[in-house]
């Protein structure tokens, strides 16, 4: 009989719930079928593990994150843990965990597959791990039966001991077994560089922003060399009660003092930026934005022409009793 394999997502050092349903569901299974149950982990850890010619690290000493859900996967049902090991941030992404998932797929090639279906990378690696193995896909089923059981689908359909070939089930609530036996073996592949160089990944963590309100006036270095536009941008920021900011070259030209600097990266969400020349800003979308001397798309107003001039007329008519 071949191997049942749970992936299980982290909750910071905790196993997601919904993975801990599909691995409940996986005890009964694999008892059920006379099977290993394997909860398997994609861990990141930058550091370097020697692996012997199959991959395979010696021992699992060395990886933190095994130690602090290794029994409680243990006492939830699990046989044994399968950690995969990756240098690359994990992210609940084919595109980052693929890989080092993969590594596992081929280490045990299990005969069924189970997800949380409410765990964050079930959506993404579950129909994706059907497609690669070649396996059945259920979205979203349960384990019902008292002897031999089986997983069956809301939609009809089923996965069972006789059926032929691989099946990934993606489960939905499961009520735990608790075995109360932590004494559990560990095996841990050291996968190293296996995200796409091709995708870059964005922190999903809410960015640090560095203004969240009022108004807001950016001189572009393209502009900052130019001490006429430069009395203008000053003589605006004054007139709005902003701030005037702007890059390097803009600084390194007396244009703003170096406190002003924005770098290209710093996330910004004022209520209003007026962009004089062509500033280099990473603005939320909620942000109104003027652009003057330049034109845009995605704006809420342009002013195009010499930029000095366009200041001006911008002055005047802000000034205008």
């Amino acid at each position: 009989m071949g191997a049942v394999l749970v992936h299980i997502d982290l909750d910071g050092d905790r196993p997601d719930p919904s993975s801990l349903a599909a691995l409940a569901a996986g005890r009964a299974v694999a008892s059920s079928w006379g099977a290993t149950l394997y909860a398997a982990l994609v861990v990141h850890d930058p550091s370097e593990h020697p692996p012997d010619s199959t991959g395979q690290v010696v021992s699992a000493a060395t990886v933190p994150a095994v130690d602090a859900v290794r029994a409680e996967l243990a006492r939830a049902g699990a046989d044994k843990i399968i950690v995969a090991v990756t240098d690359v941030p994990l992210a609940p992404l084919w595109a980052a965990i693929g890989a080092p998932w993969q590594g596992i797929l081929d280490h045990l090639r299990p005969r069924l597959v189970l997800f949380g279906a409410d765990a964050p990378s079930a959506i993404e690696l579950g129909p994706r791990t059907a497609a690669r193995i070649g396996a059945k896909l259920l979205m979203r089923a349960r384990a019902v039966g008292l002897d031999m059981i089986e997983l069956r689908d809301r939609d009809g359909g089923y996965v069972r001991v006789t059926d032929g070939g691989a099946s990934v089930v993606m489960i939905g609530n499961a009520r735990g077994d608790d075995r109360c036996d932590d004494d559990i073996d560990v095996i841990v592949l050291a996968l190293p560089g296996g995200g796409d160089a091709r995708i870059e990944l964005a922190g999903a963590m809410p960015a640090d922003v560095a203004q969240a309100h009022g108004a807001m006036v950016a001189l572009g270095d393209d502009v900052a060399g130019d001490p006429e536009i430069v009395r203008h941008a000053q003589r605006l920021a004054a007139l709005l009660g902003a701030p005037l900011v702007g890059g390097r070259a803009a600084a390194s030209a007396g244009a703003i003092p170096p406190h002003a600097v924005v770098e290209r990266a710093t996330p910004l969400a004022p209520e209003l930026c007026v962009a004089i020349g062509s500033p280099n800003l990473d603005l939320a979308g909620a942000t109104s934005l003027v652009r003057v001397g330049s034109n845009g798309k995605g704006v809420d107003g342009v002013l195009p022409g010499p930029v000095g001039a366009s200041v001006q007329d911008l002055l005047r008519a802000l000034e205008e009793p």
